[in-house]
Parts: C-alpha cells; sequence; structure tokens
C-alpha cells in the first residue's frame, strides 16, 4: 500500500545518483521503506533523521533506482509491476545499483493482488510470467529471490490466497523469501497471529516490508511488535510505512519534514 505522497516516476527513464559504494550495517533486521519522490523532492532525504540509529539495517524505495542521497544502508530493489515504465531498463538499474550500494537480495512485485493503494493488479499467470522473465534471471547473480508482496485480504484472489496460487504457478522459481504487507488497527495479537500463519502456509522466511497501524496507538503498537519481530528466527527483515512526513498516518517523519515522528523515534529506538 503506498499513499498519496508517494509519486511514481518512471524508474526506467531515470538516472542513478552517482554515489560512494555504501556497506551494510550489522545484521539487523529492521528497514526503512521510503518514497522515492515526495511532494517533488527526492524522499531518500527522510533516511538522515535514522543515521544515528544502529537499529536500521537495510532500505529500499519500491522501484530499483534512488533519486537524491540516502544514508549508507544495503539496498533492495523492486520490480514493482510488469508495466513497461517498470520493465524497461530494469536489468541496468539494478547493475547501476549494484555498483553504488551493498545489493543482496531483490524484491518482486508490490501487491500485485489489490487495485490501488500501490497495488498493481496483476492475474496470477501475468505475475508468474513476469517474474520468470525479470527477477528469476537475477538468482544467477547469488543475489536472493522474495516472492511478490501481498496484502493481509483474507478474499479468494488475495492475500496468502493469491501468493499460493502464485508459488505453484512458479514451481521452479528460486524463492528465497515470502513477502507480506500488514495494515489493521493497534492489535498486536492480530499482527502476530497473522505473520504466524503466512509463515505457517509458506514455510520459508518472511520478510515484512509494509505494516502500519490504521487505527490506534501506533508507537505502543511498536513498542510490543518490534521486539517480538527482532526475536522470531523465521522474520528475515521488516520496514515499518513509511519514512515520509505525518499528516494524518502515523508515518516515521513529523509533519514538518525535519525530523523523526514520536512512531519514527519509537522505531528508531526500540
Amino acid at each position: 500500500m503506498l499513499t498519496s505522497t508517494f509519486f511514481m516516476a518512471l524508474a526506467g527513464l531515470s538516472t542513478l545518483i552517482e554515489a560512494s559504494p555504501l556497506q551494510p550495517r550489522g545484521g539487523g533486521k529492521r528497514g526503512l521503506a521510503f518514497p522515492k519522490e515526495n511532494n517533488g523532492v527526492a524522499g531518500s532525504q527522510y533516511t538522515k533523521y535514522f543515521s544515528s540509529s544502529s537499529k536500521v539495517t537495510w532500505m529500499y524505495d519500491w522501484e530499483a533506482v534512488i533519486d537524491g542521497n540516502a544514508i549508507n544502508l544495503e539496498y533492495v530493489p523492486l520490480l514493482h509491476s510488469n508495466e513497461q515504465w517498470c520493465t524497461q531498463g530494469w536489468f541496468t538499474n539494478v547493475a547501476n545499483a549494484q555498483k553504488n550500494y551493498k545489493v543482496s537480495h531483490v524484491l518482486s512485485f508490490n501487491e500485485p493482488d489489490q487495485v490501488g493503494g500501490g497495488g498493481t493488479n496483476m492475474a496470477v499467470a501475468d505475475a508468474v510470467a513476469a517474474h520468470r522473465q525479470y527477477i528469476q534471471p537475477l538468482a544467477a547473480q547469488g543475489l536472493r529471490i522474495g516472492s511478490p508482496s501481498v496484502t493481509n485480504s483474507n478474499d479468494a484472489n488475495k492475500g496468502i490466497n493469491y501468493l499460493k496460487q502464485f508459488m505453484a504457478g512458479c514451481s521452479g522459481c528460486q524463492i528465497d523469501f515470502v513477502v507480506a504487507h500488514y495494515y489493521a488497527w493497534d492489535k498486536a495479537d492480530d499482527f502476530k497471529n497473522y505473520l504466524q500463519k503466512f509463515h505457517d502456509t509458506f514455510g520459508k522466511p518472511v520478510w515484512v516490508t509494509e505494516f502500519g497501524v490504521t487505527s490506534g496507538n501506533a508507537d505502543t503498537f511498536l513498542k510490543q511488535v518490534l521486539p517480538w519481530l527482532d526475536s522470531q528466527s523465521w522474520i528475515e527483515r521488516y520496514a515499518y510505512n513509511m519514512v515520509a512526513p505525518t499528516t494524518d498516518t502515523p508515518f516515521l517523519i513529523n509533519a514538518a519534514g525535519n525530523g523523526l515522528s514520536s512512531t519514527g523515534q519509537v522505531y528508531a529506538s526500540t
């Protein structure tokens, strides 16, 4: 789920900003999800407010190109969908990212089970075909490959049910970890139970590349779930949505865009 602050850019036509090679911090799980652009400026600028946090170790921006200057974290490219603006230049963008950042993993499509809200609305067969064409070849480079991310909807062709169909159709594909998204109220047990079900269903390591509180207290919720996420051996990485200025949503940057929100402070330190 992306919000109105996330403005799509033509990734294949973007120019990767030159940067010195970056090295990952430690082996922690916590990541930063930031919009490639936010109200016309590079979303990477907001990562600087986490520069003193030892908790965060990786980052992504729903694409394979970073505009502006992000802090020194491992970068995970993502192929947003099978649309031409995403696939054109994909392999070149990944190669450029590998020159400028530590890259060891790649993420597949963003919420192909959903229409709107950042979802890419891809039929399972189309997602399988595009994954085989654009994602699977990167496994030959030694990169670890993630499944498409799916919503936490219980509908027949969404969420876990969609990903089950994808995994069956992509038999023989290298899928090293499965990717979950989760948005709901601030009930920590519901979050934990859903992720346990996700793991039990697929029997693979889990990444939670988007999660957020839609009602309730996000700060309290994070204080409850962050230690749990860190303690589960089958949860490899996670990223709260998102590193951008907050308005009526508990994002990690304050409304002025000049520092961490209270939720961001919890995320940076707990």
